[in-house]
Parts: structure tokens; C-alpha cells; sequence
């Protein structure tokens, strides 16, 4: 079962080209170390102002080792004491997510350019309500150009809720899929029914641009 650890960091007042800059030193100590990692800044929602770094582990023995592999390396924690002195953002969210399709593993390959993501919290007896109309709603992003994939939080800033991501090649990939399932007859008939009994309150939304090069 993959995991995904994601830490999330908010750019203190003028020190966004600091903060891109420490970001992409980061990224590049884990990838030396061979770890699969992806940075991503959140271009609306409600992650305005952060930047990201995902990294996907196989299960949660390859998280347990990656961590005492970065925090065993003397180049790294040279880096981190170094840009801790003088940070360029506070860190406002370290989580680990599982996937809910339990044969899922991350891909060696580039990840995707753009991703849509949106947080839920079932209601309280409605989770399996809500996980249905989860898996219901795959195929329509899928039919209309999107990479679904659903995660469950169990450590971080939302525990016990669902992740629903939708990844695309770039910009261009998610403007199209926007128009389509804007318009699209069967998405607004199944987003009807969903939404006339809610089963979730949505406590997380944004569109997120993979910076990692």
C-alpha cells in the first residue's frame, strides 16, 4: 500500500524567491538520496501562498527508512540547519496518506505538471455513503481527460478524511477537462444526486503546478 508524505510550507512576506530557491535545494537532496519526491505551489484554493513537497514511499516500512535516511545525511541536515536560521516559510502541514486502492504504486516516472485536489470529511455514519460516490465519480474524470487517484489521511492536519486527486499533463490538460465537466450532462446529473444528501463536508480545494523540473 503506498504512502505519500506531504510537507507544506507558507512563504513568509517577500521571500518567495528565498523560499522557490530553498524548495528546490530540498528537492534536490532527496533525489540525490534516491527518494521519489515532486514539489508542487498552490496556484488558487485554500493552499494559496504554499509550496509542497510530496514524496511517495511503496508502504510504510520504505517512509520509515526514507526518514532515517534523510535525517541520518550530513548534507542534509547541513541544509536544514542552514535554512532554518533564516527561514523564507513556516512549515503548516506535515501528513501521510495511504491509497485507498491498495495495489497502488507510485510511478518512477515525472509526476504529472498539474494537479486538482479537493479534502473531504465524511459525515458521521455516511463514509461508506461517500466512498461510493467517490468510486462512482472516477470514470467520469477519466472519460473527460483527468488522472483520478483517492487517498486516505491517517497522520497530519486532517486525519481520517479522503483525498481525491486529479493530475493532468499541464495547464492546458486541466482547462479543457474544466470546460468538459462543466458542461457535461452526466457529471451535472451525478454531482445532483451527491449533492442533494451530502455525505462529506469539503474541507480542502486547490489547483497545484508541479515547479520540480
Amino acid at each position: 500500500m503506498a504512502v505519500t508524505a506531504l510537507n507544506v510550507f507558507r512563504t513568509q512576506p517577500g521571500k518567495l524567491a528565498e523560499h522557490l530557491a530553498a524548495s528546490t535545494e530540498a528537492l534536490g537532496h532527496l533525489r540525490r538520496l534516491g527518494i521519489q519526491a515532486m514539489t508542487v505551489q498552490a496556484m488558487a484554493g485554500t493552499d494559496i501562498g504554499t509550496i509542497t513537497t510530496s514524496i511517495g514511499c511503496a508502504n510504510n516500512a520504505a517512509w520509515a527508512q526514507m526518514a532515517q535516511t534523510v535525517g541520518g545525511d550530513p548534507e542534509w541536515q547541513a541544509f536544514w540547519g542552514r535554512v532554518s536560521a533564516h527561514p523564507s516559510a513556516i512549515q503548516v502541514e506535515s501528513s501521510l496518506f495511504v491509497d485507498a486502492d491498495p495495489s497502488y504504486q507510485p510511478s518512477p516516472d515525472r509526476p504529472v505538471g498539474v494537479i486538482l485536489a479537493t479534502q473531504w470529511r465524511a459525515l458521521s455514519g455516511r463514509l461508506m455513503d461517500f466512498m461510493g460516490n467517490v468510486m462512482t465519480s472516477m470514470p467520469h474524470m477519466v472519460r473527460m481527460g483527468g488522472s483520478p487517484r483517492v487517498l486516505q489521511s491517517v497522520i497530519g492536519a486532517h486525519p481520517m478524511t479522503t483525498l481525491v486527486s486529479v493530475g493532468f499533463a499541464d495547464l492546458d490538460a486541466y482547462g479543457a477537462y474544466a470546460d468538459r465537466i462543466a458542461a457535461d450532462e452526466q457529471w451535472q446529473a451525478f454531482w445532483a444526486g451527491a449533492m442533494a444528501t451530502p455525505s462529506a463536508d469539503l474541507i480542502r480545494s486547490g489547483l497545484y503546478l508541479n515547479i520540480s523540473g
